[in-house]
């Protein structure tokens, strides 16, 4: 018995020491901070394979694999309220626009395929 509880916490611990880094973007993409489901939630799917609640707001996804988007261009857009449309009435400050764009860049995918309209 001894010998069995061993042999699990050693493949406990060799399982924590692979790689995190795809499975920290995996939940990444299945998970949004709750600042950004709050705040965008309502409207974008702000997770991987999600479906915007509206029809007229793009999911973070496709957002993030919009062709020459930069998490410059990113963030200059989250930063000038004059740039959004008149249903994202939202006041963003650097925190908040760091949090944002660090998600949606989590998104961005060599694979992504954009789901037709």
């Amino acid at each position: 018995m001894r010998y069995a509880v061993c042999v699990i916490l050693v493949s406990l611990m060799l399982a924590g020491c692979q790689s995190s880094e795809s499975v920290r973007l995996a939940n990444d993409q299945n998970k949004a901070p709750d600042f950004v489901v709050a705040v965008c939630g309502e409207c974008h799917a702000v997770t991987a394979n999600a479906v915007s609640l509206r029809s007229d707001a793009p999911g973070f996804a496709d957002i993030a694999n919009s062709p020459g988007l930069t998490r410059e261009s990113l963030e200059t857009f989250l930063s000038d309220a004059h740039n959004y449309p008149m249903q994202m009435d939202v006041d963003l400050d650097e925190g908040d626009i760091k949090v944002i764009a660090d998600h949606i860049m989590t998104l961005q995918s060599k694979d992504y395929i954009r789901p037709p309209s």
